[in-house]
């Protein structure tokens, strides 16, 4: 039987794809179950070094800008089951007020990062050396070798360690995307580095992979029809373990649709601490339901609240099973995963959608999703931004 293509398999096929503003973030999209099982092998090959960095009962600080904060908002409910410390913040609140961030004792930092290159994530390590050294260590995971990151923390010795991504994690479009899930997984394969255990782990990427493979057909069917709609706002509504990935689906849209849509992420039950007043008729609800039974309660309150309240233009639930939600949703994206999906994987099938969603706004608005800012306003490394000296605390910080 000849497979049917997606709609972004019929552009990348299409003439002069190379030349469409299109073919980096269409392919980087599509590329991502590949990438995810590359990217095991980069954890898999560097676990003895990881460990090692580790050590025994490490505290993490996770660190990272935009999309890469996300990263860390990502892993870190899964991570705080296994050490005993994974706070996620993002390196401009480091840059801004390091003091409040750092503990006390012996930690990691832990950088995430695309280019490496991006002023704030090289602060935040200048800044975790100058005020906690001796108690830090460095962690980057980066897509970019040849990145300032990569550098510095490569030239540490044992205070420091590079965990490279594959070649093709480092996007080329302005928007992140195989970059994105794919730290994510390098982040949360940690926890079976602290566990001696990152072979059992590969079962679980598999089926991630797979699932992402199927998953994206589905995701670009929706996604086409949500970009035909006439919406101005879309909300990415998600609970903690995943809620990472709502964040980052939310930021995919606004970029690429060249800030034209408003998007918003919240948790499930802070959707009604004042979020709700602004879901209007001209808006687009994504929720993403747990495995969970017990979360699963609270998801189908907001959802019959939702419907009770007749807010939004549209609502789509991306579930395991489409039989709870058939009757407060407008589309269900049913996962059909061979076997059950850890919410602790979850933020990365959430942001599958928020990409697909904002690459097709960008293409229905005449925008260039590889460079969706025809006026420059973002850019694929921040500009713009000047490093000032942090007044360094006299005595032990």
């Amino acid at each position: 039987m000849k497979k049917t293509l997606t709609g972004l398999e019929e552009l990348l096929g299409k003439a002069g794809a190379e030349r469409s503003g299109y073919i980096h973030t269409a392919s980087e999209i599509l590329s991502q179950p590949t990438m995810w099982r590359e990217t095991w092998e980069c954890v898999n090959k560097a676990s003895t070094q990881l460990k090692a960095l580790l050590g025994d009962n490490p505290r993490l600080v996770l660190s990272g800008a935009g999309s890469s904060h996300f990263v860390g908002v990502s892993v870190a409910p899964m991570l705080r089951k296994v050490f005993p410390y994974a706070e996620a913040v993002s390196s401009t609140d480091i840059v801004m007020d390091p003091e409040s961030v750092f503990p006390k004792q012996e930690f990691i930092l832990v950088s995430f990062a695309r280019s490496g290159n991006s002023p704030e994530g090289i602060a935040a390590v200048d800044l975790a050396e100058k005020l906690c050294a001796g108690n830090v260590k460095h962690l980057a995971i980066t897509c970019n070798p040849k990145g300032e990151l990569a550098k510095i923390v490569g030239a540490m010795g044992s205070k420091g360690y590079v965990l490279n991504l594959p070649e093709g994690t480092n996007d080329k479009g302005l928007a992140m995307t195989s970059s994105f899930t794919s730290m994510v997984l390098a982040g949360l394969l940690l926890q079976y580095i602290d566990k001696d255990n990152i072979t059992s782990s590969r079962a679980d990427v598999d089926a991630l992979s797979e699932l992402g493979q199927h998953i994206l057909g589905k995701f670009d069917e929706v996604a086409r029809r949500i970009s035909n709609e006439d919406f101005a706002r879309i909300y990415f509504i998600a609970s903690r373990p995943y809620f990472g990935g709502a964040l980052e689906a939310h930021l995919k849209v606004q970029e690429l649709s060249g800030g034209s849509i408003v998007a918003y992420a919240s948790d499930t039950l802070g959707l009604r601490h004042g979020f709700m007043a602004s879901i209007d008729d001209q808006s687009i609800v994504v929720l993403t339901s747990s495995s969970n039974a017990y979360r699963k309660q609270y998801e189908l309150d907001i959802l019959r609240e939702i419907k009770k309240k007749k807010l939004g233009k549209m609502v789509v639930v991306i579930a395991d099973d489409k039989s709870d939600f058939e009757d407060f949703a407008d589309v269900v994206v049913e996962l059909n995963a061979s076997a059950p999906i850890s919410d602790g994987f979850l933020s990365i099938i959430t942001v599958l959608l928020g990409q697909m969603i904002g690459f097709y706004v960008s293409m229905v608005k005449g925008l260039d999703p590889d460079y969706p800012s025809p006026k420059g306003i973002i850019n694929r490394v921040v500009e713009g931004i000047r490093i000032y000296p942090y007044p360094v605390p006299d005595g032990s910080f």
